[in-house]
């Protein structure tokens, strides 16, 4: 299937319209995406060390693995509505100068 070709007239007529990448977003992004996949990582390894060898769960590292996931999920959460907060508030700004 082709792609369609750009207008050179107005951006809003255009058949692929311009996306801008705020650093702020990308930012909120890649912090939520890393904590959420560090938090489901620790807790899959806790649930792997509780069905192969559940006396390990008061030795070294397993109390901190265990707490990363109490921690990061609703770390991660809070972040997602900041997020959500950030980019709808980017979208109504551009509506209201779009009209």
């Amino acid at each position: 299937m082709a792609k369609p070709t750009r207008s050179t007239g107005i951006p809003r007529a255009a058949a692929d319209p311009s996306v801008t990448f705020n650093r702020t977003e990308r930012v909120l992004g890649f912090m939520v995406g890393g904590i959420f996949i560090a938090a489901f990582l620790c807790l899959a390894a806790v649930i792997v060390m509780w069905l192969t060898v559940p006396s390990a769960g008061a030795s070294m590292p397993w109390p901190v693995v265990m707490a990363i996931p109490l921690v990061g999920l609703p770390i991660g959460m809070l972040l997602l509505f900041v997020l959500l907060g950030v980019v709808w508030t980017r979208r109504a700004r551009e509506n209201r100068t779009s009209r």
